[in-house]
């Protein structure tokens, strides 16, 4: 097994297009880390450097304690699931999962074992005499990640591979992916725009934005202390709600204002509003923890009140969505008091779930209390 290392990788395309900024990662010995991020981000060129389809303009790229800027994709021990299936019409299962290794020449009873093997770990086993046409959307993306199994690479790079499979298949595909990982106990990296395939999956998430890795940890990290504005924003269904502002001096504390409200901040943000000489600031509160109550508890913060102008139901819980000003602040409630479109409600969060943000910089700022 091996571990991969990118160290200030640099990639840019025709046109001036900076695709991948200075980006250094160290994925771990048999870690499963997942990059997520939108479209254009970089990611998936961050994998292809890796694989050696791309070549990397600036920087190092380390598999194990090996260099292989120069090395051919094909030497580099590692195996690539596409996206696209890119299974031959008209090979068997079997074949297809056998085609690369009769390339390199494998004597007939290797190639007999690895295909077996794989196939029992995939449980395609009976789908052996198949071609591709005869299979379901799950059973082919099992024959794609068969034909990487075979070759016992060190590294494996998913590049959105359940990205054309339905949603119920989804789930049971990246259920069997994480499975798989800790049966095989290789290095993996994984590629995707869906947020909830990375926090599920990753041991650790890299998020991208413009070519730049915003933040690298443990899902639930990420989730409870986003590094900046974007992370914060993109991570999380429904989406964090930011509201920004100005904070100015007042009664000697500080108050909020915004398009859509005003309010006093709580004195325990004293020290954070000073490191923000400029007084841009944007809170920010995730969807669970904004509280519709009538007379708020002493650690919290009051929003201000809002009127509720959407109903989610979605069976366990509901997703309000309520007009604060200019500002739409979402919520989620459960139990049967669900609100009515027209109502209005008065909305806080736990001072130690509120998130600042520096609305010049993006950059979390911490307070006292913060979550720890």
């Amino acid at each position: 097994m091996a571990d991969v290392v990118l160290k200030g990788v640099t990639k840019r395309f025709p046109g001036g297009v900076l695709a991948v900024d200075n980006v250094s990662l160290h994925v771990a010995d048999r870690e499963l880390l997942v990059l997520v991020g939108p479209s254009g981000c970089g990611k998936t060129t961050v994998l292809r450097i890796v694989a050696g389809l791309e070549r990397n303009d600036e920087g190092d790229v380390y598999v194990g304690e090996r260099l292989v800027n120069d090395v051919a994709p094909k030497d580099r021990d590692i195996a690539m699931v596409f996206q696209n299936y890119a299974l031959y019409p008209h090979m068997t299962v079997y074949d297809n999962m056998a085609f690369g290794l009769k390339l390199r020449k494998f004597p007939k009873p290797e190639i007999n074992a690895r295909v077996k093997e794989a196939a029992d770990i995939l449980e395609i086993g009976d789908y052996l005499s198949r071609k591709p046409k005869e299979l379901s959307g799950g059973q082919r993306q099992r024959v794609a990640l068969g034909r990487a199994i075979v070759r016992h690479p060190t590294v494996f790079l998913f590049d959105e591979p359940l990205s054309n499979l339905d949603a119920r298949l989804r789930v049971q595909m990246r259920a069997e992916i994480v499975k798989l990982h800790a049966r095989l106990g290789v290095t993996m990296m994984y590629v995707t725009h869906d947020q909830t395939e990375a926090m599920t999956m990753g041991q650790r998430i890299a998020v991208m934005h413009k070519g730049i890795v915003r933040q690298l940890d443990r899902p639930l990290e990420v989730y409870r202390r986003p590094a900046d504005r974007f992370v914060a924003g993109f991570i999380g269904t429904p989406s964090m709600n930011l509201l920004e502002g100005t904070v100015g001096p007042r009664d000697g504390g500080f108050v909020f204002r915004s398009e859509s409200t005003t309010f006093d901040m709580p004195h325990v943000f004293d020290p954070v509003v000073r490191q923000c000489p400029h007084g841009g600031i944007t809170i920010g509160a995730r969807p669970e923890d904004v509280v519709p109550v009538t007379a708020p508890a002493a650690a919290s913060l009051v929003l201000g009140e809002g009127t509720v102008d959407l109903v989610e139901m979605l069976g366990n819980e509901a997703v309000v969505h309520a007009a604060l000003g200019k500002t739409s602040v979402v919520y989620k409630t459960t139990g049967d008091e669900v609100p009515v479109r027209g109502d209005k409600v008065k909305l806080s969060v736990p001072l130690s779930r509120v998130h600042l943000f520096d609305s010049k910089s993006e950059a979390r700022l911490e307070h006292s209390s913060d979550r720890s």
